[in-house]
């Protein structure tokens, strides 16, 4: 029994030691992506900062600056002014 017990803690061990390497490239493949990205679509912000979309529209109201060219038009975010707002908050 105790050697069972040796056996599915080297197991559990080893599997966490995967998944922390696992993380820490997801999270360098991630730093990239938002670093290569200047500007970012409201989609993408949602998705890499996972929030919800109101929670986006609510950042807007308290003075996220956003791009829109037009009135309908795509609206985009400096990566920059969304750091800096996410700091501030």
């Amino acid at each position: 029994m105790k050697q069972l017990n040796e056996k599915r803690f080297l197991y559990l061990l080893n599997r966490s030691n995967k998944l922390r390497k696992e993380v820490a490239i997801l999270k360098n493949e991630l730093s990239n992506v938002i670093e290569k990205h200047d500007v970012l679509t409201v989609d993408e912000v949602i998705q890499i900062y996972k929030i919800s979309r109101s929670t986006f529209d609510r950042y807007v109201k308290k003075g996220l600056k956003i791009n829109q060219p037009c009135r309908n038009g795509r609206i985009s975010v400096n990566r920059v002014e969304l750091e800096k707002f996410l700091q501030k908050k």
